[in-house]
């Protein structure tokens, strides 16, 4: 069953259980035969001058029999087909002004008064894209979401990009082709629709009606008959959005579920109905008290503040608050009711509300740094919002606020606790180096999943240095991150932690637990970057005592004990003095034989456990593995052996180890496919792109007339080398090469058909 079929299984499983009756079907298509009938693309095109801009706009005298009000006003038209109401006549790009006379085009701040000639030529243009979309729409094959969005690219090219999207002119469209289009005409409801029934909207307007007319036609209902049934279940368009349960002394969501609130703080506003005569809040009055009141430095942070506690008092039941701390989810609220003041509360910006506990313990959102940092927070990354519908409309209810084991995390009654006693026989700083190609990172991401477990996904942070990674982006610093106040996009500086700080403050929540988990910062290439530089002051917590904890403290700045105030409540002076704890693992890849890479001195050196991945080890999964090379006459050769061959070569011309070839410097997955077949098309390919490459580039760019001392092209050029790969083979190479590799040579045609032994191993075809 795909998501179409399922969205419908969920809709008509609800009219089975409620005993639901649809509205008639017949009702409906005469309804429609009847508005074709009038304002077919072929009666539009038909009309002439003189009667063009009466029969399509709003212009003085009786509208009734107009298109523009069919679509808007007419009852009928309105109730069964989708509404466009709101805004003003402006919104069909032209229309007769009642108190000029004139026609009119443009926005209400700025309207354009048109002549009578230039309003028909105006008119013939709006005419023209609207039978320009039918006969598109009409013409075109639509059966899934990529046609859709095909047709949503045609539209704006050939309707235009002016016309296309406008809601009224997409009801026409779907009133005229209402097998081909839903009559959901906002991209909010659209939107709505689709995730309440567990579908990701496409990000094109005719992509998503496209995906709900899928969904209508596969239940065999019109737009009216859906909407009904849908409504009933799942209600109108929600917001979700993110609210704090903290300050900086107390967790109150024990507080606000008993209650059946939620709340704001900032409890010197005061009573936010006695601060205007006017029937809503003026968010600009809020932002004054907040800076006189709180002696904010930052007007911007102010300003958000102001916003975020504006937002709080607007919200209504279409509301839908998402109890978080930091990145954990705590809970969906809904049916929010009025707005009261509490005074005897820290949080005494009140309203009711009815609490769905939804959530697994410890559960985070796709995207789980979305509104972080702030209290009041719409959210609107897609990923966030279809996970939160699933929860909000399909998760099931717990009966409990949260796990008893639990409640340290929330109530923050349990101090922080460095050793919590975590037993690995892993090291916890930790660093595998070797030459490319020896598995380096594939051995950490194999213990990581076995120092993890089930928690690989969840534990786990990833990251690769680089020349220009720094302090700023491993640990954290404040930054401009956008924002959205009453719908603006804007600017504001918050604390944006890195990866370190990420995975640090959960090994200090769960250290507060009785399950307690070891934690993972995995640094790939760690020696690209300029360590010393990144790491600073952390630097000095590397240095572990016998119980894996953090020998030597570091005093911590006012950004972070602020942001480990917030993330794990307490206050900032709390969190003074900073230590690793011994369930936080920080493991590290190091290539030396890179190019630009960073020194790393003896100090740094000495807090971590070395291993080194020697330049054979690990190589029995690519022994006795055999691809063809060569041109008229085929090579047999073993991948193992021609790479021990390069390498013995370029030892004895006293090159390092680390420049030197491991197993895996041309990927497992290159040299052995999913069938455990050879493909030596691929291979050659990757062989010339990436090991003649390195070889020619790097590791012996200084020997190159010697390594490919038999080159018929000569060896002065890439290309020329590679050219004469393909025809010799091996033959390129240096006669101690060739004299270290056991060639099989035979015919193409022998190739062709010699299939069956690709794979045998090395003893095999010693035999």
């Amino acid at each position: 069953m795909n998501e179409y079929q399922r969205a419908v299984e969920i809709l008509k499983d609800y009219v089975e259980s409620e005993g639901a009756e649809l509205f008639s079907s017949d009702n409906l298509k005469r309804e429609l035969d009847a508005f074709k009938d009038v304002f077919s693309p072929e009666k539009l095109e038909s009309l002439d001058d003189t009667n063009l801009l009466s029969t399509i706009f709003y212009s003085l005298g009786d509208n009734k029999n107009t298109l523009c009000y069919w679509l808007e006003m007419n009852g009928d038209c309105r109730e069964n087909f989708g509404s466009i109401a709101g805004g003003s006549a402006y919104k069909f790009g032209l229309f007769q002004s009642q108190k000029s006379g004139n026609w009119t085009t443009g926005y209400s701040q700025k309207p354009v008064e048109l002549s009578v000639e230039n309003a028909v030529k105006l008119g013939k243009e709006i005419r023209d894209a609207l039978v320009k979309g039918i006969n598109i729409i009409r013409d075109t094959k639509l059966e899934t979401v990529q046609d859709y969005e095909r047709l949503d690219d045609k539209l704006k090219t050939d309707v235009g990009e002016k016309y296309y999207e406008l809601g009224w002119v997409h009801k026409y469209f779907s009133m005229i082709c209402n097998d081909k289009l839903s009559g959901f005409h906002t991209s909010d409801w659209q939107k709505h629709v689709l995730r309440a029934l567990k579908i990701k909207p496409s990000e094109k307007t005719y992509g998503r009606s496209g995906q709900i007319s899928i969904i209508q036609n596969l239940a065999g209902w019109y737009y009216k008959q859906f909407l009904d049934i849908f409504r009933n279940r799942f209600g109108e368009v929600r917001q979700f959005i993110r609210l704090g349960c903290s300050d900086s002394t107390k967790n109150y969501v024990s507080e606000w579920h008993e209650q059946g609130v939620v709340g704001f703080g900032y409890p010197k506003i005061g009573d936010l109905t006695q601060k205007t005569l006017k029937k809503d809040i003026d968010k600009v009055v809020i932002q004054r008290e907040l800076e006189e009141s709180y002696n904010f430095s930052d007007k911007k942070v102010a300003s958000r503040r102001a916003g975020e506690l504006f937002r709080f008092y607007k919200s209504d039941n279409n509301t839908v608050f998402v109890i978080m701390e930091g990145e954990k989810l705590i809970a969906c609220v809904d049916e929010i009711g009025a707005y009261s003041f509490n005074s005897s509360s820290e949080m005494p910006h009140q309203k009711k509300a009815n609490w769905k506990l939804v959530f697994d313990d410890g559960e985070k959102l796709p995207e789980k740094t979305e509104g972080l940092r702030t209290i009041c927070y719409p959210f609107h990354k897609p990923d966030n919002l279809l996970f939160l519908y699933n929860r909000y409309y399909y998760g099931k209810e717990k009966s409990e606020l949260m796990k008893e084991t639990d409640k340290n995390n929330i109530n923050h009654e349990k101090a922080i606790n460095f050793y919590t006693k975590d037993q690995s026989s892993f090291e916890r700083n930790r660093i595998i180096f070797g030459a490319p190609g020896t598995g380096k990172s594939f051995n950490l991401n194999k213990d990581a999943k076995e120092l993890l477990k089930d928690d690989y996904d969840d534990n786990l942070e990833r990251i690769t240095f680089h020349p220009d990674y720094s302090y700023a982006n491993f640990v954290g610093t404040y930054k401009p991150v956008p924002v959205k106040n009453d719908g603006k996009d804007s600017i504001t500086y918050a604390y944006v932690p890195g990866p370190f700080m990420r995975i640090y403050v959960e090994a200090l929540r769960n250290s507060r637990t009785d399950r307690v988990k070891p934690f993972l910062l995995l640094i790939e290439e760690i020696n690209r970057a300029n360590v010393a530089a990144v790491f600073g002051d952390i630097f000095q917590l590397l240095d572990r005592d016998s119980n894996n904890v953090s020998e030597y403290p570091i005093h911590a700045s006012e950004d972070i004990k602020n942001y480990l105030a917030c993330e794990l409540g307490g206050k900032p002076a709390d969190y003074c003095r900073l230590r690793i704890p011994d369930n936080m693992f920080i493991w590290a890849s190091m290539n030396s034989a890179d190019q630009g890479v960073f020194p790393m001195d003896t100090a740094f050196k000495r807090r971590w456990s070395f291993q080194y991945l020697g330049i054979d080890d690990g190589d029995k999964d690519v022994s006795g593995k055999y691809v063809y090379l060569g041109g008229k006459e085929k090579q047999k050769i073993e991948w193992n052996q021609l790479r021990k061959a390069i390498n013995e070569f370029l030892a004895n011309e006293n090159i390092n180890e680390d420049k030197q070839l491991g197993p895996y410097f041309i990927s497992k997955h290159c040299l052995i496919s999913d069938n455990n077949e050879f493909d030596s098309d691929k291979f050659c390919e990757v062989f010339k792109n990436k090991v003649l490459m390195y070889l020619f580039e790097d590791a012996a760019r200084q020997k190159r007339s010697k390594l490919f001392a038999n080159s018929k092209y000569g060896h002065t050029r890439y290309s020329k080398i590679c050219e004469a790969f393909d025809e010799q083979g091996v033959e390129i190479f240096h006669k101690d090469i060739q004299a270290n590799i056991n060639i099989k040579r035979i015919d193409p045609v022998s190739a062709e058909s010699d299939n069956s032994d690709l794979l045998q191993t090395d003893n095999q075809e010693r035999d």
